[in-house]
């Protein structure tokens, strides 16, 4: 990402990196990513080993204070199971979803609050599992089909942002 000055701000409004005035120096052309750009493009790569042609998701869970990736899903079979759909049908295509995934290979009683990046908000069942898995935060890119669940996170006092507004934020 590229630093962004307004105007003649001594630095930049995303990293807080000084302005400097030798324009040689290309080290400093280019912002650090945030934790939330770094998290999110691991999701992303992570939704690509999906096998469902229709909708590839991706989820992580890492600590609270960005030292540890716990655990990665996606949406796929069972562990040995056929690499394909079990139907064409919309939301019928018999796959875990990438959230589940994620929470069972997770550590339930790990100390820290724990932050779970997915690139599709969560359904309305895999919100459940969230709240029961005590995870703390979820930041979602793109928004699912069904956002009802979304509601139960919220009254369960869980953070749900979804990722534009996280990065505006940093």
């Amino acid at each position: 990402m590229n630093h962004k000055f307004k105007d003649n701000a001594s630095s930049c409004l995303q990293c807080g990196i000084a302005r400097f005035s030798d324009s040689n120096d290309r080290r400093f052309y280019k912002c650090r990513p945030t934790w939330h750009e770094t998290w999110m493009t691991v999701t992303k790569n992570i939704a690509e080993r999906s096998y469902d042609p229709q909708l590839k998701v991706g989820a992580i869970i890492v600590s609270i204070d960005n030292t540890q990736m716990l655990s990665i899903g996606y949406n796929g079979n069972y562990a040995g199971g056929p690499n394909q759909r079990e139907s064409d049908v919309q939301g019928e295509g018999g796959f875990l979803h990438a959230e589940q995934n994620a929470i069972i290979k997770c550590d339930y009683n790990f100390p820290k609050n724990k932050i779970m990046y997915v690139t599709h908000s969560p359904c309305r069942l895999c919100c459940k599992f969230i709240v029961n898995a005590g995870i703390s935060s979820v930041i979602y890119e793109s928004i699912y089909r069904d956002e009802s669940g979304l509601e139960i996170l919220r009254d369960k006092g869980i953070e749900v942002i979804r990722y534009s507004e996280a990065i505006l934020s940093q």
